[in-house]
């Protein structure tokens, strides 16, 4: 059931995305989404993202690697889209909003994200990891403050499902 739905999200942003071009995922590496937009015919660049070290908490190796590959692109102009889902999920409201940023200087004109964010009114802690929760309303506001367009919006259960245009 999860492969089919993360399926019908992958259609839904592909269909939206420039013909030719290179996608950024940030998902673990093999996985559906790769093999998907490969298919598609697009180039991939993959971030992996995902916690090794002990004794860590885990949003900071997801701040730091964002962190260090956003700095490495060096701001050039190179996808035509991201492929974030839920990997924001565990930062907090202000590496969010700097990290919509990088992704917005890593993009060429009218490139797009695909983003998730946890839906709810307060953030919370649960088994180590932090959880930054936003309603609808907040989400528009988060993105107003960035030089993103919103062209999808969806509220589920426990996320709210974004594409985002340059």
């Amino acid at each position: 059931m999860e492969a089919t739905i993360q399926l019908q999200k992958l259609n839904k942003f592909e269909s939206k995305l420039m013909k030719h071009g290179k996608v950024l995922t940030l998902k673990p590496k093999g996985d559906l989404v790769d093999s998907f937009f490969l298919e598609k015919g697009h180039n991939i660049e993959h971030l992996k993202i995902e916690n090794k070290r002990q004794n860590e908490i885990y949003e900071e190796i997801v701040k730091e690697k964002v962190v260090k590959i956003m700095n490495n692109l060096k701001q050039k102009e190179r996808f035509i889209g991201i492929w974030a889902l839920d990997t924001l999920f565990h930062l907090d409201r202000l590496d969010i909003y700097y990290v919509l940023n990088k992704f917005h200087q890593i993009l060429v004109e009218k490139g797009l994200i695909y983003l998730s964010l946890r839906s709810g009114e307060d953030d919370f802690l649960e088994n180590g990891k932090w959880h930054t929760c936003f309603t609808k309303e907040g989400v528009v506001d988060l993105i107003g403050f960035t030089d993103f367009s919103i062209v999808e919006i969806e509220d589920k259960d426990d996320h709210i499902d974004l594409i985002l245009k340059k």
